[in-house]
């Protein structure tokens, strides 16, 4: 494979134009125009469970998710800044198995991939794999929202067998703007 070229590069790095919105910064038939905007944990709280029973409060002040369109109708790009841990999530819609298929990446080794649904209220429900999670287990992530401008998202850890491990994650998100 030849290396890119200095003119590659720069084209890589140059910004794409803005896809045509309508109001609140939201594609017009986006299935996720209702996730666009900037997103933080709710009071910085945080709750996690590693091993199976320890209910850990975590404190995250800083967290800040941008959720946007790409440049397709059907897709969601999420970039997460914390303090110590950045990632992303890309989210895309197929029409035809009115499926949502999921990638994401986080740290250095947490790559996620799965798909899910939306249902008519943009509730998300998705079964994800990671490559930092043992063998065969999965997750099962909730996105649902309480009002226009707050989501609860919550993820339970399966073993390869579909039970439960007890390990778990989850918080509430506020909109802090849309995006424009």
């Amino acid at each position: 494979m030849k290396p890119l070229s200095m003119s590659m590069l720069l084209l890589l790095a140059v910004p794409l134009p803005a896809p045509a919105q309508n109001v609140g910064g939201a594609r017009a038939g986006n299935p996720f125009a209702r996730f666009f905007g900037e997103w933080t944990l709710k009071g910085d709280r945080f709750q996690q469970v590693w091993d199976g029973k320890t209910v850990e409060t975590l404190s995250i002040p800083g967290h800040h998710t941008r959720c946007a369109a790409v440049n397709t109708d059907r897709s969601v790009l999420c970039v997460v800044n914390t303090p110590d841990l950045k990632g992303h999530i890309l989210w895309t819609y197929d029409d035809a198995r009115k499926q949502v298929h999921h990638l994401s990446h986080f740290g250095q080794a947490r790559t996620g991939s799965g798909t899910g649904q939306l249902n008519d209220r943009s509730d998300l429900h998705l079964t994800l794999h990671f490559q930092d999670e043992p063998e065969g287990s999965y997750r099962i992530y909730d996105y649902q929202w309480v009002s226009n401008d707050e989501y609860a998202m919550m993820s339970r850890q399966f073993d390869r067998h579909g039970k439960p491990t007890g390990n778990w994650y989850g918080g509430s998100f506020v909109r802090t703007s849309t995006v424009p």
